[in-house]
């Protein structure tokens, strides 16, 4: 009798294992992770993408989670260093024993972290990136933002239209610099412009009051700023010093909120191309949900916090498609159905071909310290 209560008991485990057998899954608790700045130059960039996904992760959890799962999101410091990013990773898959990669950030750190992740077939979504370099289409790899590709090309449309052809690149000098720099030549190209001026930024601003000088020599009519972080706020500065007045435009990780926090009024005249609709109007209900979600978290609005609510709704949503015998493969199935889906009046599609959620790009003004609304 004891024997046959022995096999009960173990066949009971092996089936309740069999049933939550995926990698970062059990019956109340579904494991992510993300390896982002969380200190440095970027650190209050990320600190704002992330802090806007804990919003509606909170807020699904407070709710019974998806599936009986409440969702732990498990951060890891690279400091936006990409051998860091890449041990990090890593770290978060073999050790840790995530089930999916969240909102990585940056550039250089994803160039090392996405082929880790697709080795191990782990899901990778909405990193904070819109380098063009990292968007070959891959089977785990979704992204959620339009491309910085996307973002200059309106940004240069804009300007081109308006008869504006002296325009100058000022941009980081690391793997997301280059990269916006290389995007910013082939577009101007593509209309027979070559850029008036091209110079390498320090992504902690050190060297920008020399930048802002070669800037001042130069007198382009635009500066098309490949910033983040500290840096856009410290070139901005310097140019103000310098005299230098040309058009400022910006990507849509600049960093806006840190900037008019340390400019104030003098963050003025900058034109920011963003990938996502406004946080300051109430056009689309899923800006109404994440407004009412950062004043009850006491949260300060952005758009990149914005961002970061949308890519956790996303997420969440792809997650209830998948059902309750949650798998990797079953997450990315779910991902690739959500072809038309309305977020909340702003729609994103993905699909077995194609991983890119979004082209949406507008343009948005910082006057005077405030965003135009």
């Amino acid at each position: 009798m004891r024997a046959i209560h022995h096999w009960i008991v173990v066949l009971a485990l092996a089936l309740s294992m069999g049933a939550h057998a995926e990698t970062g899954v059990t019956d109340n608790r579904l494991l992510i992770g993300q390896t982002g700045a969380a200190s440095g130059p970027l650190a209050a960039l990320n600190q704002e993408y992330i802090g806007g996904a804990k919003l509606f992760f909170d807020q699904t959890n407070r709710s019974g989670g998806v599936a009986g799962r409440r969702i732990e999101l498990l951060t890891l410091d690279d400091a936006y260093d990409p051998a860091r990013a890449e041990q990090n990773a890593r770290e978060l898959i073999g050790n840790k024993q995530v089930f999916a990669l969240f909102g990585c950030f940056g550039t250089g750190p994803g160039i090392k972290t996405i082929p880790v992740a697709t080795a191990a077939r782990v899901p990778f979504f909405a990193p904070y990136s819109g380098a063009d370099a990292l968007r070959p289409f891959q089977n785990s790899v979704f992204h959620l933002r339009a491309s910085y590709g996307q973002e200059i090309e309106a940004i240069v449309t804009h300007l081109v239209n308006a008869g504006i052809t002296q325009i100058g690149v000022a941009h980081h000098d690391d793997s997301f610099g280059r990269a916006g720099l290389e995007v910013a030549r082939t577009v101007l190209a593509r209309r027979g412009v070559t850029p008036a001026l091209e110079v390498a930024i320090a992504s902690g601003g050190d060297n920008a009051d020399e930048v802002a000088k070669q800037v001042a020599a130069a007198t382009p009519a635009a500066l098309i700023m490949v910033t983040a972080g500290k840096s856009s706020a410290a070139l901005m500065e310097s140019l103000i010093a310098h005299d230098a007045k040309p058009m400022l435009y910006g990507l849509s990780v600049i960093s806006a909120n840190q900037l008019i926090q340390t400019l104030g009024p003098k963050a003025h005249g900058l034109v920011i191309a963003q990938v996502v609709p406004s946080p300051f109007r109430l056009d689309h209900a899923v800006v109404q949900q994440y407004r009412k979600a950062a004043e009850t978290a006491k949260q300060e609005m952005s758009y990149t916090a914005l961002e970061g609510y949308i890519a956790a709704k996303v997420f969440v949503e792809a997650l209830r498609r998948a059902g309750t015998e949650l798998t990797r493969t079953a997450l990315i199935a779910a991902l690739e159905s959500l072809n038309g889906w309305d977020a909340g009046g702003w729609k994103i599609s993905f699909s077995s071909t194609d991983h890119e959620a979004s082209d949406y790009v507008d343009l948005a003004i910082i006057s005077r310290g405030r965003y135009l609304r």
